[in-house]
């Protein structure tokens, strides 16, 4: 036995496939709507949320996984390595650090490493899979951290938000900001960085969203790798054609 694994949380955004090849766990985080608890990508799909999202009559919440959970998948690894390497959604964002962290109390035999990424969806996920690449290599948690970290400098998180009313919803944006930014059609695109969500610029139409999107990814020079995540957005074919050529693989 021996070795460093990796956790991380389902808000990642780790495909499936990639998790299962690199031999990342996965810890879902629930999702409530109404009166049902689901956990994440395992009792409910993100294009089975998405779906329903529209016709939601209150607002859906996350919540923190129990400790239980990080502690059990803590123990699985146990079976396999020395070493523990969690890298978690921002805890500017979330409790899921302060969760996994007590959660390795419960696993002594186990060390733990719980990382706050500053990150959330993919920024989190590309972080997660630079470190278990680098510890299907055999690296060290030193190297590890380091290649997680190195990651997580040289990464940009940017989204186009269509509408301000799941926000609105959730009390995290107010009524009369939501409406007239519908009423004007604003279109607002973010960026996440250490885990603070700016604003980068308000746009009138999907169309000229994308194309500051384009823009602002080919400003940062070749990419090493992207990944273009959507809720069921229509143009994201075309979309990904466009952003295909930035890429240096």
């Amino acid at each position: 036995m021996g070795g460093v694994r990796i956790v991380t949380d389902s808000t990642s955004d780790v495909p499936a496939e990639v998790a299962s090849e690199l031999d990342i766990t996965i810890v879902p985080a629930y999702v409530q709507l109404g009166n049902e608890s689901y956990r994440d990508r395992v009792e409910l799909s993100r294009e089975s949320f998405y779906q329903q999202l529209p016709d939601m009559q209150d607002a859906p919440t996350t919540a923190v996984p129990p400790i239980d959970d990080f502690a059990t998948a803590y123990r699985r690894c146990a079976h396999e390595a020395d070493e523990v390497v969690a890298i978690l959604v921002s805890g500017t964002l979330s409790g899921m650090c302060s969760a996994a962290r007590v959660a390795a109390r419960q696993v002594p035999e186990l060390k733990v490493h719980v990382v706050d990424s500053g990150q959330l969806s993919m920024g989190l996920g590309w972080m997660v899979i630079a470190a278990a690449e680098a510890a299907a290599l055999h690296r060290g948690t030193g190297e590890i951290l380091a290649a997680a970290q190195a990651v997580g400098r040289r990464l940009g998180l940017f989204a186009m938000l269509d509408t301000l009313d799941h926000l609105r919803r959730s009390g995290r944006v107010s009524w009369a900001r939501a409406e007239a930014s519908r009423i004007l059609r604003i279109k607002p695109i973010v960026r996440v960085a250490e885990g603070e969500v700016a604003v980068l610029a308000r746009t009138r139409t999907r169309r000229r969203a994308m194309d500051h999107m384009v823009e602002r990814a080919a400003a940062m020079g070749p990419l090493e790798r992207l990944a273009v995540l959507h809720t069921l957005a229509p143009e994201v074919d075309e979309f990904r054609q466009r952003l295909a050529g930035l890429c240096d693989a």
